[in-house]
Order: structure tokens, then sequence, then C-alpha cells
């Protein structure tokens, strides 16, 4: 049941340079990755099919990727711009403000617990933007992340999204909530911290897809532990490791 109005992004395509077609490879014998983001999500308790976005673009590879989610998932579909990721958001100014959750495709291993809580904080907190990000390399975002690369999740309201949208760049195009750790508009940001089980992660194991090296470490994890899309692998598989 979703207590809260609120729209799920995840952005996924397959013309990834460093690791073509990643979206629609299986990590496991059923799944691909991009199988294990959408029932991930589908599992949070503020999800559901009608609320889940799927952001890619009309270049000819997504078909079938397209194709893939259409047929195995009842989620929404939205086709826009290849490299202007931050134009695919658009159709937001027709749905009015509402609350924003933005993952990504190449992070397969985001809990639906993860997704609730982080979701929970973000409401009672108030904040414009949320997340568990770190930005390093921004000039004035200087806070690093309490998870590791591949636990990443972002909230915001969608008004604050389209601020000052006219002074936007070329970083803003690719990644569409750059500005706000560059605070290029008064938004109250605010960093999510690690808690529970999630803090015994070890922080220089990556959980994100980005390239083939990525690919074969990942299936070796999930087979390993045996991660199922849509159970809170992450969080049980370090309760046992603390409980032994």
């Amino acid at each position: 049941m979703v207590k809260k109005k609120i729209i799920c992004t995840i952005e996924a395509r397959m013309g990834s340079k460093r690791f073509p077609g990643k979206s629609l490879k299986k990590i496991d014998k059923k799944n691909s990755l991009i199988d294990y983001v959408i029932i991930n999500a589908l599992n949070s308790k503020y999800l559901n099919n009608k609320n889940i976005y799927i952001l890619t673009s009309k270049s000819k590879n997504n078909k079938p990727l397209i194709k893939h989610i259409k047929k195995k998932f009842l989620v929404n579909v939205i086709i826009g711009s290849e490299k202007n990721v931050f134009s695919r958001y658009q159709f937001l100014k027709k749905m009015g403000n509402l609350p924003i959750l933005r993952l990504t495709g190449d992070n397969p291993l985001i809990d639906p617990i993860l997704i609730d809580k982080f979701l929970e904080f973000f409401f009672k907190k108030k904040v414009d933007y949320l997340t568990t990000r770190g930005m390093e390399h921004s000039r004035i975002w200087k806070i690093k992340s309490s998870f590791p690369k591949g636990i990443s999740l972002e909230a915001f309201h969608s008004n604050k999204l389209f601020l000052k949208e006219s002074n936007f760049n070329e970083n803003n195009y690719e990644f569409p909530t750059w500005f706000f750790f560059n605070k290029k508009a008064k938004i109250k940001i605010r960093k999510y911290n690690s808690f529970g089980n999630y803090k015994y992660l070890k922080k220089n194991f990556s959980y994100t897809l980005d390239n083939k090296s990525d690919y074969l470490r990942l299936r070796s994890f999930i087979t390993k532990n045996n991660c199922k899309p849509g159970v809170n692998n992450i969080w049980n598989i370090e309760s046992k490791k603390q409980s032994n």
C-alpha cells in the first residue's frame, strides 16, 4: 500500500560505452540487471507499477530493453533524448509538485528496506533534497558518502528540479541532480547516513555495474550469497555475518 503520493524514476539504457547492453545482462540464472532494479523498487511499500517510471532514450539499441520492460513489468516507460538525460524528466511538469525518488539502472542491490527507511527520513525531515551519495569533486558539496559505491538513492521535490533551468549546462543535462550538489539555488539539502547492517558494508567494494569487471564481480557476489531480487539481500547478508 502506497502511503504517500510519490514517483520513482529509474534511468536505464543499452548504449553504455564501457559495457554495451548491460541493462539486459543476466546477473543470475533468471534475472537481468534491470529486473533486479525494478523488482527491488516494486517491493518497497511506497512503490508500485503505477508510480515507477523507467527513463530511457529513443536510441534504436534501447528497443529490446523497452520491449522487455513492457512485457515483464507494467511500469511506465518514458522515452527521451539519449544525451540529455535531464530532458527525460520534463514529464514531471504535468504532474504537479511531487516527491521524487531517483534510482539508476546500474545499481541492482538497492534493498527495499533501505528505500523505505530513506523515504521515511525524507518525509520526516522535510528537506528539499536527500541523498546517500557523496560528491567530493563538487566545489561546494564536500561531504563523503557513508555507503559504498552503488548504494545510491536520491529524493527531491519535483519543483526544485526545475529551478533556474534556463541556466543549466552540460553537467545538468547528463546528471539531472547536478545543481543540487552545487547549490545553484536556495535548497535545503542533507546527506543520509548508513545505519544498522549497512554500516558493516565494505567501503572499497563497488555495488554498481559500469563495466565488464563490475559485472563479473557482482554476478559472483549474487551467486555466492544467493541473492534474489525483491529481498533485503544486503541487510540479510550482513546480519548473518555479524551473528557468526
